[in-house]
C-alpha cells in the first residue's frame, strides 16, 4: 500500500495527475487510513477480563458476552494499526493540506478509540492494577501502545502557528474539541500517572525519558489551544470556555502541583531537556489573564469597553434609524449615538496607520475574562510558583541562555514575560516576601535581559521587545521598592551600576525613539511608555537620593602621536581631560553633557603615526551626572510624534501624560508639537466625552501648548522659525480659541513663547531639514536666538548612531 500512497503525494512534473486523479488517489488514501482507524477497536459487552489483565495468550482479549456494560476492548493489531496511523501523519507532513489530520479529526478517532486505548494501559501498567499473571512481554507491549498513544497525542495537539491561514482555520475547531476531551479527570489521572511513574526512577531509558517529555508535551499543547472568543456579556455561553475548567481538573489531580515539583528541582540536570517545556506550561496556564484579575473583582478590566456603555435608551422610547449615508438604514437605539457623527467637531482623526503585516506575538496580551471559580486556583499557583519555584526555574533558564545561539524564539520573550509577570504579581500582593523574586535583580541575569532587549531593537523583533521591556519595567519597580528594606544593599548595589553605565542609558532613550507607525504594533509603544515612566521615576529618585552621580561612558578621541611638539612632553590627554579641558578632539558625545571635575580611564591612547596624523582611540570617560540635562535627551522630536499617537484614541494616559509634560514645561519645547498631524491629535483632547486617567491635567497642558500655537500662527517669522504647521480643521480651531478666551486652563505656567517679539537673529546654517525632524540618535540643534524668547535648553548630542553595538557585559559583570 505504501508504493501507492507515495504515488498520490508525489509531485511528478513530467506526469501531472489531472483532477480527476488527483481526487481519485486522494479518496483511496481517505479510505487506506480509514482501515487502520477502524483497526483500533470497539465497543464490546464486557463483564470481567481473562486472568486479570488486557491480554491474554499472544496478546489477544479475552472478554466474556454474558453482561450489559459496554467496554472499550482494542482488537489484535492495536499497536500496529497505531503506527500506521503516526506513519500517515508524518507522510502527511510532506504536504500543505494536512488532509489526515482533518480525516482523524472529523472520524473523532481521538476521542472514540486512542484516549480509551491510552486509559486502559494505563490502568494496566499501574501498579496496584498489574495482574499476577501477566507476564513481562505482556507488560512491555502495552507499555509500548501507550507511549504510541503519547506520540499521536502530540501529534494531533499540535498548533498550527506555522501553517497558512486557510489550515489554521479548517483546526480551530478541531483542536478546540481535543482541549475538551482532555478536560476529563480520567485522562488527565492517565497522563500524570504515566509521567510519575517513570520520574520516580533514578535513571530512565532514553524511550522512558522521551515519554515523560511527550506527556508535558501533551499538556503543553492542550493549554495552548485558545478557547473561542466570547464576549463578557454573552449569556449562555460558558460551555464553549474549557481553559478554566481544565486549570480546576489540573489541581483536582495534582497535576498542577507535579509541574511546580518540576519548576523548584529545574537546576537538575535530568530535567534540563523539560525547561522550555515549562517555560510554555507555566505561561498558558497564565494564559490572557491579567495580574489585575488575581486581585481585584472579577471583569474590572472591561469597566471601559464600549460593551459596557451600549444598550436602549433608558426610557425604552424606541429606535432612532440613522442613514449611513451610502443608502443603508442603520438602527441605533440611543439618541447620543444618533447625534455623536455630527456634533462632535473634534472628532477627526488622521487615517490609522498599522503595521503592514501583523507579525506573530509569541506573547499574547489579548486579555480573556475568567472564571470567579478559577481566580483561587490562579492565585495559589501564583503564590506557589513565586515562593518555591521562581527564583531556582529562572537562575536555571537564564544559565542555559548563556549558551544559545539564537533569542529570535518563542521561549526567551516567553521566559521576560513570565519573569515580569510574577514580579508584577508579588508587587501587588504584599504578603509575598520580595526576596523570592531576587534572582532576576541580580546584576549577572539583568545584564542579560538588558542584552536581550538591546538585541531585539537592533533585529527590528519588536513583537519579542515588548515582553523584554516589560521585564525591564517590572524589575526597576521591584528594585524601587527594596529600597529601605532588609534588601536595600541588594537594591542599591544593581541600581547603582545600571545608573553608572551610559550605554545602558542610551538604550532607554533610544527605546523611546524606535517607534514606527508601520512597523510597530501600538502596544509596543504603550509598553515603551510604561518603561520609559518608570526608568526615569526611578532614576529620579536614586538622583536625589545621592549627593552626586557619575556615569562612565566610551568615546571616541582623536589624538595625535605621543612625541607631538604641540603637547609639553609628560602632559597625555587624560591629564587634560582630568582639569576639565577636553579640546576639540572629541567625536562622539557622552551620554551626558560636559560638566567639571571629570575624570577618564584611558584604554588604547597610544600608537605609532606620523607627526601630521592622528589616530582614533576609544576611552572610557567618567562624567557627573546631570538629571535634569539629561532630560533634554527625549525632547525631541521622534519621542513627541511617538508618545502623542497614543492619544488617538487615549491610552496608557498615565505614563504619557509625564512624558508629554516633560518635553512642553520641563524641557520648554512645546514647538514640538506645532506639526499638523501632533496637534490634530491634541485637539481630541477637548473631547468631553473621553474619558482616561489625568484628564484635566492633560487638557491643561493641551491648552497650554495651543495657547502658545496660537502666538506662533499670528506672527508668520515665529511660525517660520518653529515650523509651524496649520490645521485644516478651521471650526475647530476657531472653538479651541473660544474655549480658551473662557477658562484658566493654560495658565499656571508661565510661556515659553510670548507675542514680545522684536528681532530674529538668523544663521545660515539654521533648519537645513525641511521638515524639521531630526535624525536618529541626534536632537535638533537650532543656533538662532530669538532676541525676546526665553532660552531654550538644546540637548547636545546625546546618543550613538542607532547602529552602534552596545557591550554591557563590560559594566554588568562583576
Amino acid at each position: 500500500m505504501e508504493p501507492e500512497i507515495a504515488k498520490a503525494y508525489a509531485d511528478d512534473e513530467e506526469q501531472p495527475y489531472s483532477d480527476e486523479q488527483v481526487a481519485e488517489e486522494v479518496d483511496r488514501y481517505r479510505r487506506i487510513v480509514l482501515s487502520a482507524c477502524s483497526s483500533l477497536g470497539n465497543l464490546q459487552p464486557v463483564t470481567k477480563t481473562a486472568r486479570g489483565g488486557w491480554f491474554g495468550g499472544e496478546g489477544r482479549p479475552i472478554h466474556c458476552v454474558s453482561g450489559t456494560n459496554m467496554e472499550y476492548v482494542p482488537k489484535d493489531d492495536c499497536l500496529s494499526s497505531l503506527k500506521d496511523i503516526k506513519r500517515y501523519i508524518q507522510m502527511d507532513e510532506q504536504g500543505e493540506g494536512k488532509w489526515v489530520l482533518q480525516w482523524l479529526g472529523e472520524w473523532q478517532v481521538l476521542e472514540r478509540d486512542i484516549i480509551p486505548i491510552f486509559t486502559l494501559g494505563v490502568k494496566r501498567l499501574l501498579p496496584d492494577n498489574q495482574s499476577q499473571d501477566a507476564t513481562d512481554e505482556d507488560r512491555e507491549h502495552i507499555l509500548k501502545i501507550v507511549i504510541m498513544c503519547v506520540e499521536l497525542f502530540v501529534f494531533l495537539t499540535w498548533n498550527m502557528k506555522t501553517e497558512s491561514p486557510e489550515v489554521k482555520m479548517r483546526f480551530t475547531q478541531i483542536l478546540q474539541s481535543y482541549k475538551r476531551m482532555f478536560a476529563k479527570n480520567e485522562v488527565i489521572f492517565g497522563l500524570l500517572s504515566i509521567a510519575v511513574m517513570h520520574l520516580r526512577k533514578g535513571h530512565n531509558t532514553e524511550r522512558e525519558a522521551m515519554l515523560v517529555k511527550g506527556v508535558l508535551y501533551v499538556f503543553r499543547n492542550i493549554l495552548a489551544i485558545p478557547d473561542p472568543l466570547i464576549s463578557p456579556t454573552s449569556k449562555n455561553m460558558s460551555g464553549l470556555e474549557v481553559h478554566d475548567k481544565l486549570l480546576a481538573i489540573l489541581d483536582t489531580e495534582l497535576a498542577v502541583d507535579f509541574f511546580m515539583t518540576l519548576l523548584s528541582s529545574a537546576d537538575d540536570r535530568r530535567f534540563k531537556d523539560l525547561r522550555p517545556i515549562l517555560v510554555d506550561i507555566i505561561y498558558y496556564m497564565f494564559y490572557r489573564v491579567p495580574v489585575s484579575a488575581l486581585f481585584d473583582e472579577h471583569g474590572a478590566w472591561f469597566e471601559q469597553s464600549d460593551l459596557k456603555r451600549g444598550g436602549r435608551h433608558p426610557t425604552f422610547g424606541g429606535v432612532y434609524a440613522v442613514s449611513t449615508g451610502e443608502g443603508t438604514i442603520m438602527p441605533v437605539f440611543n439618541a447620543r449615538e444618533v447625534l455623536r457623527p455630527f456634533a462632535n467637531l473634534f472628532k477627526k482623526p488622521d487615517k490609522i496607520r498599522l503595521p503592514k503585516v501583523e507579525p506573530e506575538c509569541p506573547v499574547d496580551y489579548a486579555w480573556r475574562s475568567v472564571d470567579p471559580d478559577a481566580i483561587p486556583i490562579l492565585r495559589r499557583i501564583a503564590a506557589v510558583f513565586i515562593e518555591s519555584c521562581f527564583n531556582p526555574f529562572i537562575i536555571a533558564m537564564f544559565e542555559d541562555l548563556k549558551t544559545t545561539t539564537s533569542i529570535v524564539n518563542d521561549t526567551v520573550p516567553r521566559l521576560l514575560y513570565i519573569a515580569g509577570y510574577f514580579i508584577d504579581v508579588s508587587l501587588a500582593n504584599s504578603e509575598i516576601d520580595l526576596g523570592c523574586t531576587c534572582a532576576v535583580v541580580q546584576t549577572q541575569i539583568f545584564g542579560q535581559v538588558m542584552r536581550f532587549t538591546s538585541t531585539y531593537m537592533e533585529l527590528k523583533e519588536w513583537t519579542s521587545l515588548e515582553p523584554s521591556m516589560y521585564c525591564i519595567q517590572q524589575i526597576l519597580l521591584a528594585l524601587s521598592k527594596m529600597r529601605g528594606t532588609k534588601l536595600d544593599s541588594l537594591s542599591e548595589n544593581v541600581l547603582s551600576n545600571l545608573f553608572y553605565d551610559g550605554d545602558a542609558l542610551d538604550l532607554f532613550v533610544k527605546l523611546c525613539r524606535v517607534y514606527r507607525p508601520t512597523k510597530t504594533r501600538r502596544q509596543c509603544l504603550e509598553q515603551i511608555a510604561r518603561l520609559a515612566d518608570t526608568f526615569l521615576n526611578t532614576l529620579k529618585a536614586y538622583a536625589e537620593s545621592k549627593s552626586g552621580m557619575y556615569i562612565k561612558k566610551k568615546v571616541k578621541r582623536s589624538s595625535k602621536k605621543a612625541n607631538d611638539a604641540s603637547q609639553p612632553t609628560g602632559v597625555s590627554d587624560e591629564s587634560l581631560a582630568a582639569n576639565g579641558d577636553m579640546g576639540e578632539d572629541e567625536t562622539k558625545e557622552p551620554s551626558v553633557p560636559d560638566s567639571d571635575g571629570e575624570l577618564e580611564d584611558s584604554e588604547n591612547n597610544g600608537g605609532e603615526s606620523s607627526d601630521d596624523e592622528k589616530i582614533d582611540t576609544e576611552q572610557l570617560v567618567e562624567r557627573s551626572f546631570d538629571f535634569a540635562r539629561f532630560e533634554n535627551a527625549f525632547a525631541v522630536n521622534e519621542v513627541a510624534k511617538s508618545f502623542t499617537n497614543l492619544l488617538a484614541p487615549p491610552s496608557a494616559m498615565e505614563y504619557v501624560y509625564p512624558m508629554l509634560y516633560r518635553i512642553a514645561i520641563t524641557c520648554k519645547r512645546p514647538f514640538l508639537f506645532f506639526k499638523k498631524r501632533t496637534m490634530d491629535r491634541l485637539l481630541l483632547m477637548f473631547n468631553d466625552e473621553l474619558n482616561f486617567p489625568h484628564r484635566v491635567e492633560m487638557l491643561d497642558l493641551t491648552c497650554w501648548i495651543f495657547r502658545q500655537y496660537m502666538v506662533v500662527m499670528d506672527v508668520p517669522d515665529l511660525c517660520k522659525y518653529y515650523k509651524a504647521e496649520g490645521l485644516n480643521n478651521k471650526l475647530a480651531v476657531e472653538c479651541v480659541l473660544a474655549f480658551l478666551k473662557n477658562t484658566s486652563f493654560g495658565t499656571s505656567v508661565e510661556p515659553v513663547i510670548t507675542r514680545h517679539v522684536v528681532n530674529l537673529l538668523p544663521n545660515k546654517d539654521a533648519h537645513k531639514n525641511e521638515d524639521g525632524d531630526a535624525d536618529m540618535g541626534q536632537d535638533v540643534e537650532d543656533s538662532t536666538q530669538l532676541a525676546a524668547i526665553p532660552p531654550v535648553p538644546v540637548a547636545n548630542d546625546t546618543l550613538e548612531d542607532m547602529d552602534d553595538d552596545f557591550d554591557l557585559d563590560q559594566y554588568f559583570n562583576f
